[in-house]
């Protein structure tokens, strides 16, 4: 390896642990916000907004928007951000090399990141209807005991798209302005839909994001620093 190459490893390196570092420090920050949000829905202190917000966004039945919202019901299950998931990992580890250099190590790990983010809230999901304390269910249920508290249909979505939207960045895959938006609007189209069905409060979608933002700040920052320690190895 050339002096400048060098040197090339080891600004890179010092970057990746920064970025590690914040990502882990985002990733606190949402579950801590998640954790106060938990225990304002179990309070029923965001009744209030939620019936407020419900009456701005939940059209009539048989509504033509309403009627899109329920078609749009299957986007943000597991069965279609698994695959997204694994299409995204697919493609960051099969995509070329910038021009004249090897394809980075780091597309493995960023592969296995996306992956991870997708298989971590397929398994929470379950997990947090077990165990958090639940809201009654909004009308659009037939039960007002449905588990709804986080809506898995912004959880899921937002934790893979946020992982993939920073991977295919951090990899030069995607340009940036293009990769985020999408991966913000992919869960508001989800969880909104789900909303517009009364089938989830607004401070389910809150929850979601916010679960979702922690799992994939988490997978981020483990991506962040299997870049540094592969940088570092001899």
């Amino acid at each position: 390896m050339t002096r400048a190459n060098r040197s090339k490893s080891s600004s890179s390196g010092g970057d990746g642990a920064a970025r590690a570092l914040a990502l882990g420090a985002s990733a606190a920050v949402a579950a801590a916000g998640f954790a106060v949000l938990t225990a304002a829905v179990v309070r029923r202190d965001t009744a209030r907004v939620d019936h407020k917000a419900k009456k701005h966004t939940a059209p009539r039945r048989g509504h033509p928007a309403r009627r899109a919202a329920e078609a749009l019901a299957p986007v943000g299950k597991w069965w279609t951000y698994i695959p997204s998931a694994l299409g995204a990992a697919l493609y960051v580890l099969r995509a070329a090399a910038p021009p004249g250099e090897e394809r980075p190590r780091s597309r493995r790990t960023g592969a296995g990141a996306v992956f991870l983010a997708g298989v971590v809230a397929t398994a929470l999901n379950p997990t947090f209807d077990r165990y958090l304390p639940q809201p009654p269910a909004p009308p659009g249920h037939r039960s007002r005991r449905k588990p709804v508290f986080p809506s898995g249909h912004a959880f899921g979505p937002s934790a893979v798209s946020l992982v993939a939207a920073y991977v295919l960045s951090r990899e030069r895959l995607a340009r940036p302005g293009i990769a985020f938006p999408a991966a913000l609007a992919i869960p508001a189209l989800s969880a909104g839909a789900r909303m517009m069905e009364e089938k989830h409060w607004a401070s389910d979608v809150l929850g979601g994001y916010l679960g979702g933002a922690a799992v994939a700040a988490v997978c981020l920052a483990a991506y962040e620093a299997a870049g540094v320690g592969a940088q570092q190895a001899p």
